[in-house]
């Protein structure tokens, strides 16, 4: 009957041949690229641009702060959604 023993050379072979049966693998890292669309309505909206209106006007600011802390701001929807309606007529937005 022929016994082994286990000892420190018998693991130190086994760890030797898994060392030497290595399998080389070449992963191929595929480069994704981001793509944006704008739709032609977003294009459109650019011509809400504000065309170098000044809407930090310190003074102005304070003014109608002042207006609304003390409730003497009113807003006439009618008269804005007019304005809304003859800025998109002028600007044609189809």
């Amino acid at each position: 009957m022929d016994v082994k023993g286990i000892g420190s050379h018998n693991i130190i072979n086994v760890y030797n041949k898994n060392a030497n049966n290595k399998v080389v693998s070449k992963e191929v890292i595929k480069q994704s690229t981001d793509r944006i669309e704008i739709s032609s309505l977003g294009k459109s909206l650019t011509d809400f641009s504000l065309e170098g209106l000044s809407i930090n006007d310190p003074s102005k600011i304070a003014e109608l702060k002042n207006k609304v802390e003390s409730g003497n701001y009113n807003v006439d929807a009618k008269l804005t959604a007019k304005s809304m309606i003859n800025y998109i007529k002028e600007t044609k937005i189809k």
